[in-house]
């Protein structure tokens, strides 16, 4: 006699990444956080950059006295602080954020998931099949 299918470990599965999913998607409904912003500074403090994303400068303010400086030494204190806010951004941008889900986890879950479900197609099937056998061998009584 076919064992009964017993979904219960596939809705366990199918629980624990349908939470995941609302983790990652709790922020949707509510107010989303302020984009993060990069800053930089160079020439001690003379040259100071704001980036937001995705990876533009939305600021550049230069003290008057950095105008001081040979055109050269500017750029280049214009460079590092422009490099120093995209740095400062992409370090923010990829921080990890409570309540984030791990993707590489929720896809093994799916992959589980997907597992779980054919093993059990499988095995209603079978079940299905051998009740027709039976009812067949029966002489349709």
């Amino acid at each position: 006699m076919a064992q009964p299918v017993d979904p219960s470990g596939l809705g366990r599965v199918l629980s624990e990444t349908m939470s995941a999913l609302g983790r990652f998607t709790a922020g949707a409904d509510g107010e989303a956080p302020p984009p993060p912003e990069g800053t930089g500074e160079a020439a001690d403090g003379l040259v100071r950059v704001t980036a937001g994303p995705p990876g533009r400068i939305t600021a550049l303010n230069l003290d008057p006295r950095v105008m001081r400086l040979p055109s050269e030494s500017l750029a280049e204190e214009i460079s590092g602080a422009v490099n120093a806010a995209l740095a400062d951004l992409q370090e923010k941008a990829t921080a990890a954020v409570p309540g984030q889900v791990d993707l590489g986890s929720l896809g093994e879950q799916l992959r589980r998931i997907q597992e779980d479900a054919g093993r059990q197609l499988t095995t209603f099937t079978d079940a299905l099949v051998q009740a027709q056998d039976r009812l067949s061998g029966q002489g349709g009584r």
